[in-house]
């Protein structure tokens, strides 16, 4: 690229001393269907450069969204005041290719073989078939469609030069149901890379199947409960909870889990994975946003914790290896430690297979109040919650208006069965993967 070349001269002349252009691209398109109708359709592009570099020692950042040969000047000045601002004691690096260089094989966009007709009249047949299923569905609160395409190239001073591209596309489905006064919500989403009709059932399953299962809800009465984790609550958890794992974290003294490497921190059964070339996913990355190889890793593996995920600054802080987690959440952001696709292996059991086993208790299928309700520091956690009650290994009937509380290192400790019906938690925010758990005894406040 000429504008990259005549970036780093620039650079030469006001004297950088290393130079890195990530240059990120984003289109998407967003729809939603209300009542049969299409209600919004939009079509957004955006590009973004960012340009880091170092300068008398120190990191700089500078970025624009105007990619002109006059601009040039103005984002290497804008570097140099971040960099005189920098007063960090740890010295962030501009990286070479870490690792044997692989051939990107982009993940293959399946989503360009239907029209936007065909997205539309998806869309259009599940909001019909989940009004369908029950007369006491009374609204479809959300029934939504979005894909994106994303890209991003980087190249540096020291001879790095990487890029990569994936699609990824996501529903979401809310549903009201009421019968009487009672009114319930359920809601559910999946994220794809196909267009697949079984795709329907499941999230109807999800979200319709939740509202109608509640209505009638009721408190239970205040005890300690065995309690299933269903797969979407037990996903929400752990992804609020990931944060425990980054480097950074640990190296604030932020995560119990610190000086616990190589130990048993969780049941034998237990393990979590990241993946960034998982199907399906989220991310699809053969390199993170320093240019670091990624790879597929356990963070615990047979209950005992392998590692953290580090940037280079992190790595070098605790004299190890980058783990290809150094990520930007967008162009104007610096680097900092993100987790791309991560999952609880799975067991063998089944939701019903648990629910026989624990006999008496609760499955939790829904939590509210996830930012507020959990502190990651002391893994304790206090959340709004609804479920099913179980009595001799039967669902008797639903409850609502309870407050789960527990500690997470403790409830790692006590899992009993881990589950084979894998859930993702909402792609927003960090993606992470798990089955049902039943996790032992936990505190219910009722009534």
């Amino acid at each position: 690229m000429n504008l990259i070349n005549l970036l780093f001269e620039k650079g030469k002349e006001y004297n950088i001393e290393e130079m890195e252009v990530y240059i990120n691209k984003n289109s998407s398109v967003d729809f939603n269907i209300y009542e049969g109708e299409l209600e919004k359709y939009i079509v957004a592009e955006e590009t973004g450069l960012s340009l880091r570099g170092i300068y008398n020692g120190k990191m700089g950042y500078s970025y624009t969204e105007k990619l002109w040969e006059e601009n040039l000047d103005e984002l290497i000045k804008n570097l140099i005041q971040y960099a005189e601002n920098n007063h960090s004691e740890t010295v962030e690096k501009i990286a070479s290719l870490a690792g044997e260089k692989s051939e990107f094989i982009p993940r293959k966009n399946l989503l360009n073989k239907y029209t936007e007709e065909e997205k539309i009249n998806y869309l259009l047949d599940l909001e019909k078939r989940a009004y369908a299923v029950d007369k006491r569905v009374k609204t479809i609160s959300g029934c939504s469609y979005s894909e994106s395409t994303n890209s991003v190239y980087i190249r540096n001073t020291k001879g790095l030069e990487l890029e990569s591209s994936h699609a990824i596309g996501m529903m979401n489905l809310g549903a009201v149901a009421e019968e009487g006064k009672n009114m319930q919500t359920g809601y559910s989403h999946i994220v794809f890379n196909d267009l697949k009709e079984e795709y329907k059932d499941i999230l109807i399953k999800d979200s319709v199947g939740d509202a109608l299962s509640m209505l009638g809800s009721d408190q239970a009465e205040s005890s300690n409960y065995n309690i299933i984790l269903r797969n979407n609550v037990a996903a929400d958890m752990f992804s609020n909870f990931l944060p425990i794992f980054f480097g950074n974290t640990v190296q604030k003294g932020l995560s119990l889990m610190k000086g616990k490497i190589d130990t048993e921190v969780a049941v034998e059964s237990f393990s979590i994975v990241e993946d960034p070339l998982m199907d399906n996913g989220k991310y699809y990355r053969t390199f993170d946003d320093e240019g670091t190889l990624t790879s597929e890793k356990y963070i615990i593996e047979n209950g005992v914790l392998k590692t953290f995920l580090y940037s280079n600054k992190t790595a070098e802080k605790d004299e190890v290896s980058s783990t290809g987690n150094g990520f930007r959440n967008s162009h104007k952001s610096s680097i900092d430690t993100m987790s791309t696709n991560m999952y609880i292996k799975e067991g063998n059991k089944t939701l019903e297979d648990m629910v026989k086993e624990m006999e008496n208790g609760i499955i939790i299928t829904d939590i509210d109040g996830l930012h507020a309700g959990i502190n990651p520091t002391s893994g304790n956690f206090s959340l709004l919650s609804k479920g099913l009650l179980v009595e001799d290994g039967e669902i008797t009937r639903p409850i609502s208006q309870i407050t789960m509380a527990g500690n997470l290192y403790e409830m790692l400790k006590n899992i009993k069965i881990i589950g084979n019906d894998t859930k993702f938690s909402h792609p927003s925010s960090n993606y992470f993967g798990s089955p049902s758990i039943y996790v032992g005894k936990l505190t219910i406040a009722g009534k």
